[in-house]
Order: structure tokens, then sequence, then C-alpha cells
């Protein structure tokens, strides 16, 4: 009988977590070690330098989705971004309860912060229907949509049961409502094709750890003339949607790994 040659067991779980590409990691201590530039500071080269890298950064990310580089707000990861999107989109003391309309099978970031809202009797929810292979109904969406929505929640892929769900029929349908969309791309960016720009989606969230990216960096991505109310404060970074010194090598990161599932991409 043979002797297991190691006791490490066998990672499978891409899906809770990636590990860090080694060129990712090589970018990323770079910027930690000699790139340490603060991207605020823009009086001298090394700001300048570093503001460099999150805008080169920008590129990649947004290459990578199908956006402009002025739609990314960088932001602590997927559950930030989550937050921002519908506290910042959906304001506090509203007149009468904002409507969410949202799948049932959401990350818990989304399932927690509309249920926040909806404990201080800030939001209704209105949960979309699924059969027993967690697929959306797609008519009962539409019939949602005609009613009205203040947002609509629905991932791109699920990290539990493996979903894809049409985003491009499902932003489409929310745009012919005027209805805001808010797509958790956590499990589909780099993974499979997405067009925000092409398929009129609102919000999308990105985490770099789901894609050989670093852990807390992440990424929201705007779409042309909506706005969010900050969540952070202090400073007024980010167009003012998005206090705080940024994370420049997690960002460095970020843009890295969305340049190589491109490169991947188009093999």
């Amino acid at each position: 009988m043979l002797e297991p040659t190691s006791t490490q067991p066998i990672y499978l779980d891409y899906h809770a977590t990636t590990p860090v590409d080694r060129r990712v990691a090589d970018r990323i201590y770079h910027f930690m070690t000699e790139e340490f530039g603060n991207a605020s500071s823009l009086d001298h080269e090394w700001g300048d330098r570093a503001e460099s890298a999150i805008q080169q950064a920008a590129r990649q990310v947004a290459d990578l989705v199908g956006a402009s580089p002025r739609q990314i707000l960088w932001t602590s990861g997927a559950t930030e971004s989550i937050n921002l999107a519908i506290q910042g989109s959906l304001p506090a003391h509203p007149a009468k309860p904002h409507r969410i309309g949202l799948l049932p099978l959401e990350h818990q970031a989304v399932l927690d912060t509309c249920q926040a809202l909806q404990k201080r009797g800030w939001a209704e929810l209105i949960y979309l229907q699924v059969d027993a292979q967690g697929r959306l109904n797609l008519q009962h969406l539409e019939q949602i949509c005609a009613q009205g929505l203040s947002l609509l929640c629905v991932m791109a892929a699920n990290n539990e049961i493996g979903n894809i769900y049409p985003i491009e029929a499902i932003a489409q349908i929310a745009q012919s409502h005027t209805i805001p969309f808010l797509c958790d791309a956590s499990q589909a960016v780099g993974k499979i094709p997405l067009q925000f720009q092409n398929w009129g989606i609102t919000y999308l969230a990105i985490s770099a750890h789901k894609l050989y990216g670093p852990k807390g960096s992440g990424a929201l991505v705007l779409r042309k003339g909506h706005t969010l109310e900050p969540l952070l404060f202090g400073g007024g970074h980010q167009r003012g949607m998005r206090s705080g010194t940024l994370n420049v090598p997690g960002i460095v990161g970020l843009g890295e790994a969305c340049r190589l599932r491109g490169l991947d991409g188009r093999r």
C-alpha cells in the first residue's frame, strides 16, 4: 500500500476564494515596497505615479467588463460595492418604502442589506420566482418590473449552486421599465462574458479575490448619470461617493488580475 506523499488537503472551493496569481502578487509587492506613493498626493511624482497606476487599473477592469474607466469606483470588495449601490441609491427615510426586487438566492451581502432596510421600514422586498433548480422566471420578473421597482438585484452567477443568470435579458427588462439594476458579478467576472455598457446594467459589483487577485480589493461599476450617497465620509475621494485613501497595491492587483483574465479569454 502506497503511503500518502502529503497531508496537505486539496483545495476545491474557488468560489470562496482563489490564490493570488504570482504575476499579480509581484505587481502588488512592487507597489507596496517601491512605488508606495499616495494616489491623492498630486504635488509630487510619487503620487503622480500612483495615480497613473490607478488609472491603468481602471482601464484594465473596464476592458474586462465592457465599461468605461470613468465608471469604476474602488471599494474593499463586493460586499462594500453592494452596500454602496443599495444604500447609496435609495434615500433614507423615504415617504413610502422603496420597492426592491431581488433573487431569493442572492449572496448574503444583498439579502442582509435589503432586509436591514426592510426592518427600518424603508423598503418593501419583492422576491423573484425561481424553480426547484434555482432558475429565474423571466415572465414573473417582467410582471414585477411592470408594477414598478426602486431597484432590481440579480446576481450573474450563484456561488452555491452554480447557476448562471441571463443578465443581458434581465437588464433589458429593467431598462424597459426604467429600473436601476444591480448585478453582483463576484462569481462571473473573468469567467463568463459581461458587457456592462451594452447590456444596460446600472451597478456591477466586483471582488478581486474571486479571480486570482488580492482579498480586500474590489470595484463598483457605475453607469453614467447615476450618483450615490456615500457610506464613508472624509476627504471626498472618488467624486464624493467613497472617501478614503486608495488601496493602491490592491487596486493594481485587481487591475492586473483583470488584464490576465482578459488575455485568457482571447486565446
